[in-house]
């Protein structure tokens, strides 16, 4: 009977042993198919990435892999600690290569109060995709977008090396909103993204997600440019649309005119056709929406559209119906 309880102890201890050190299980999404990075940079193995719409097999190549927070340990321990302090629903992470390739954009970011643009190669963006099944193809589509707008509230845990604009509507004093691209800001090279999802909902003040960006591989890449305040008079401006003249830029802006403190210019428009105004045919500087989107014409017609500026240099476009 002893020799069968000592048996039967020495089980139970195994069993609590290996219950105790067993493996943390993956902290996956079971709402959707995948969560994908979405971008113009490159993969770990140098495969060019894109935004929506890539082929399947980009989709799965880009996609990320779940974790448990004990993985986090090995990947940065300060990242570690501060997701720790978190209530984490999903985790997910993935190796990308930032600012080595010119994306044929540029974004901005801030970094220790001074302004900064960025070569398009180094944003990015996260989706948690679903699919369907076309005949013979498997097609992806983006059910989440992190960051979004609406449901999305980002933080960077790694301020140092990823940039998130601010979470509103209403541009701040650097123009940023909700509609500005995150920008990796630690210089080109090999990075583990680390994206978080926590249990409570983003709102104001409150972010749903965190990101961490950890270096593992420096390289040469393409430079930061420190943005110099804008001076108005230095610059030309025009109008550049979906509209046949235009065709975003594939034509010539239709130009504007100084008018005292403003430039003002008119554009003949069908419904349903967007615009914005740009300096110096090029994408460095363009203004729109206030939350950053195009303009769109209600309607068929001639707009006056005119641009005016504060003491600042920030600039200010609006259009009415002549």
């Amino acid at each position: 009977m002893k020799k069968l309880l000592v048996v039967l102890l020495a089980a139970v201890l195994v069993f609590s042993f290996a219950a105790c050190t067993s493996t943390p299980a993956p902290l996956a999404d079971t709402e959707h198919e995948l969560w994908v990075a979405h971008g113009q940079f490159l993969l770990a193995d140098g495969t060019a990435n894109g935004w929506n719409g890539k082929d399947a097999s980009l989709y799965e190549a880009s996609a990320l892999k779940a974790i448990a927070l004990d993985d986090v340990k090995a990947i940065n321990a300060d990242l570690y600690t501060a997701l720790s302090g978190k209530e984490i629903k999903y985790l997910y992470t993935i190796d990308l290569i930032f600012g080595t390739n010119d994306a044929g954009w540029a974004s901005n970011f801030l970094k220790d109060g001074v302004l900064y643009k960025a070569n398009g190669s180094y944003c990015f963006k996260i989706a948690q995709c679903t699919s369907e099944v076309d005949g013979e193809t498997k097609v992806y589509s983006e059910a989440q977008w992190i960051s979004d707008p609406k449901t999305a509230n980002v933080e960077s845990l790694t301020p140092t090396t990823v940039f998130y604009p601010v979470w509103q509507e209403a541009a701040d004093e650097y123009g940023f909103t909700w509609a500005s691209n995150p920008v990796v800001i630690g210089g080109a090279g090999l990075y583990t993204l680390v994206i978080a999802q926590y249990k409570n909902a983003s709102a104001a003040g409150q972010p749903g997600f965190g990101v961490g960006l950890v270096l593992k591989e420096a390289k040469e890449g393409i430079a930061y440019e420190e943005i110099k305040t804008f001076v108005p008079a230095d610059h030309t401006y025009g109008i550049v649309g979906s509209f046949a003249a235009s065709n975003w830029g594939e034509g010539a802006d239709i130009a504007m005119t100084a008018d005292g403190d403003k430039w003002v210019g008119e554009v003949e428009l069908k419904a349903g056709e967007e615009f914005k105004v740009r300096a110096d045919g090029a994408w460095d500087n363009s203004w729109g929406a206030a939350d950053g989107s195009n303009f769109k014409a209600e309607a068929d017609g001639t707009y006056v559209v005119t641009l005016t500026f504060d003491a600042s240099g920030n600039g200010t476009a609006t259009f009415a119906a002549k």
